[in-house]
């Protein structure tokens, strides 16, 4: 008898709750849009670039592929050459970008324990000036460092037969070198 009584409730609620409404939910609060954050530098920046032509804002061409630095520390332990761990490019205004590069030396121990490995880290900030056009300008100290490019694709022509013929084009590497102090950075710009 007990079962029946059980089995009748479960009956019961399974047909209360097939009639009720059923609930709406809610949608998760949208998540708050993060807008980029005005540099505090920009209007300084647009005066160090005004020398260059007119802002176009066309997006970037190329990324940073690669790259390492000379670096000079207060300790002889942790200076030398350090490999690029990272980078990121920022928009800050028009045509103006902040480059952030995050460099990683492995110390070197004299004798062999089970310690684990340790890397010196160090965080370099770069703004620079670059329209798509020939000419890259960083902003290093107070001062400038201009990089041209005189190519940034190769064409090549393929002749298949008499009639026909491909044109291909390949875009190229650019090994960029400027010095910061006692460091030298070294970055290879792919372009795309």
């Amino acid at each position: 008898m007990n079962m029946i009584r059980l089995v009748l409730a479960a009956l019961i609620v399974l047909g209360l709750a097939a009639q009720a409404p059923a609930a709406k939910k809610s949608p998760p609060p949208a998540a708050p849009q993060q807008e980029a954050a005005p540099d505090p530098n920009a209007q300084g920046l647009y005066d160090f670039f005004k020398a260059e032509t007119k802002p176009s804002a066309k997006a970037l061409d190329f990324q940073i592929t690669g790259g390492y630095a000379d670096l000079r520390t207060e300790s002889p332990e942790s200076s030398g050459r350090y490999f690029m761990a990272g980078s990121t490019i920022t928009a800050v205004a028009p045509d103006i970008y902040r480059l952030d590069l995050t460099f990683k030396k492995k110390y070197q121990r004299d004798v062999i324990d089970l310690v684990p490995e340790y890397y010196f880290t160090q965080q370099k900030s770069y703004y620079f000036w670059y329209d798509g056009g020939k000419k890259l300008v960083f902003k290093i100290g107070s001062g400038k460092k201009t990089i041209n490019f005189d190519k940034k694709e190769l064409t090549s022509i393929k002749v298949k037969t008499l009639e026909t013929y491909t044109v291909e084009k390949t875009k190229l590497d650019m090994n960029v070198v400027f010095s910061d102090g006692g460091s030298q950075i070294y970055l290879l710009l792919k372009f795309i």
